[in-house]
């Protein structure tokens, strides 16, 4: 019995956890890669868009393949950077490794916290995620107040960071306890959830700049701009 309740609630939990800690990392690295290898902004968007639909048939036969969501959820983690760092080279920002890094520890914190509550605590799943979500969309709310008031790329960053946490808080209320979901298939749609939405904030702000152009992108005093060719 504890072991059927471990499969159907823990191990579950677990699961979505290392998911989710992965698609940040994957967001974090493919941000820095395509700051540093692109020498035009929209090759970004370009290719993130492209991994996004090259994941699709994959989700498609995920039913068949089980390794097809895996994928899926891969693809659109590395696409969520490859859209992010259009912002950043359209903005002429030197990104900071070491600063984005930091920037994602708060969502990433945030999905350990709600992974340990829900193991010391699974009996009450819809209220740990439902106070969980809350938490987090005040966060979101917050750094993007931040990233207007201050311009710095820390606040930025994980603003694009808290996003992606939204979409897997989703993802442990939708498939923890719930054993006859398909566990990979509603992380796949995590990752289609975190891609669609950065990447519509992304393209929001480059077609609306004229109107934002007091959200900086710069990292501050330190930060140094890209040179503009």
């Amino acid at each position: 019995m504890a072991l059927i309740e471990f499969l159907h609630s823990k191990a579950r939990a677990l699961v979505v956890f290392l998911f989710s800690e992965i698609a940040l990392g994957l967001f974090f690295l493919s941000t820095i890669v395509s700051c540093a290898v692109f020498d035009w902004p929209y090759y970004g968007l370009i290719f993130g868009i492209i991994l996004m639909v090259a994941a699709i048939p994959f989700h498609w036969n995920g039913k068949k393949w089980k390794m097809g969501y895996v994928v899926s959820f891969l693809l659109n983690s590395v696409g969520s950077g490859l859209s992010v760092s259009t912002l950043y080279l359209d903005k002429d920002v030197s990104v900071i490794p070491f600063e984005l890094l930091v920037a994602a520890l708060p969502a990433a914190g945030v999905l350990l916290l709600v992974y340990l509550m829900l193991q010391i605590f699974h009996k009450t799943k819809s209220v740990t995620v439902t106070v969980a979500c809350f938490l987090n969309a005040a966060l979101t709310v917050g750094l993007l107040v931040m990233w207007i008031m201050h311009g710095y790329q820390y606040y930025s960053f994980a603003f694009f960071s808290s996003l992606i946490s939204f979409f897997y808080l989703c993802v442990y209320g939708i498939t923890v306890g719930h054993e006859e979901r398909s566990l990979l298939r509603d992380i796949s749609f995590g990752g289609f959830g975190s891609f669609i939405i950065l990447t519509v904030v992304v393209v929001f702000i480059l077609s609306e700049g004229e109107l934002l152009e007091g959200l900086d992108m710069s990292s501050g005093s330190g930060g140094k701009k890209r040179k503009k060719k």
